[in-house]
């Protein structure tokens, strides 16, 4: 039997339900895809939890790669027997589903259906951040708050391979551990005092010319209070809990904010390329050796309070 994850409330983990189904009709334009492997991102808590108001039941996930198993007689670009992964469409968390074929992106031979589900919500997610939202700059100064975290990790790597003076913050000693190994050019504890400080005398007294911001409430401030002014604060997290910016404060500063989201700025018309560009990245080594913790899929909950325990860097995948 076909089987999912299903939430009929909005809460804690535990509103996380497997339980079998029956597909739905294959439309003309659709496909029908076997899951090898599906990505767990934050953004499913926010699903999950109520942050985000859906219809119920729903089932949640955004991420997936695996087998096409059927096409629709519309679809011309796949066939069956291709691997194909996406980064963005509800509805992942099932061992086979229906899926609009305009969603999805061809998987070169040697990326594995695993690592597409680990790195293509997260590293297109990088990609965005350091190409469009703020095209980055060989010789800036970035500060990665939550380097340790799945877009944390990729977000660095790709702005120090770019030529970018990279500052990293994790949240304890363990994973600090872990980020220094990196090749970074700073690694800080945010979880210690004078934080913004700190970041300041790392850059020599300066403000940073741009935050990416994955933690949220507990860094924020320290983020604004470490921008140059004129700088840019990219808030693109709240793994710590939502954390709110004093736009009066920005605007007398002259900092630019935003709170961008991935599919914003990677689309049907631009994803393979900007895929071919995130999978070039991983293929160079600049991204770093992409861990990945796995989880059964019926384990979606245990998932999703390793996500909020911070438990792993990485990648979580839930495995069919």
């Amino acid at each position: 039997m076909t089987q999912r994850i299903r939430i009929y409330q909005q809460g804690g983990p535990s509103v996380l339900h497997p339980e079998t189904f029956t597909l739905e009709t294959l439309g003309s334009d659709q496909v029908l895809l076997r899951h090898e492997a599906i990505g767990v991102n934050f953004v499913d808590t926010m699903f999950r939890d109520g942050t985000f108001n859906v219809p119920l039941p729903f089932t949640p996930g955004v991420e997936g790669a695996g087998v096409i198993e059927a096409v629709g007689a519309q679809v011309r670009h796949l066939k069956v027997g291709d691997r194909v992964g996406y980064f963005f469409a509800l509805g992942a968390y099932a061992d086979r589903r229906v899926i609009d074929a305009n969603t999805l992106i061809k998987l070169p031979d040697d990326v594995s259906s695993e690592q597409a589900a680990g790195l293509l919500a997260k590293g297109l997610t990088a990609w965005m951040l350091v190409r469009q939202v703020h095209a980055l700059q060989a010789g800036e100064t970035v500060l990665v708050q939550g380097a340790s975290g799945g877009v944390g990790t990729l977000l660095a790597r790709w702005a120090k391979s770019i030529g970018a003076t990279v500052i990293a913050t994790a949240g304890s000693a363990e994973k600090a551990r872990i980020v220094e190994g990196w090749g970074l050019d700073h690694v800080l504890r945010s979880d210690e005092p004078g934080l913004a400080e700190r970041i300041k005398a790392a850059n020599g007294g300066a403000g940073v010319d741009v935050v990416y911001e994955l933690v949220g409430h507990a860094t924020l401030a320290a983020s604004v209070s470490a921008l140059r002014d004129g700088g840019h604060l990219v808030h693109v997290g709240n793994a710590s809990g939502a954390g709110v910016a004093d736009m009066a404060v920005l605007a007398a500063r002259g900092i630019r904010y935003g709170k961008p989201s991935t599919p914003q700025y990677v689309n049907p018309q631009n994803q393979d390329s900007a895929a071919a560009e995130l999978f070039e990245r991983f293929r160079a080594g600049a991204l770093g050796p992409l861990p990945l913790a796995r989880y059964r899929l019926d384990e979606a909950a245990l998932a999703h309070q390793a996500i909020a325990a911070r438990k792993h860097s990485g990648s979580i995948l839930l495995i069919p």
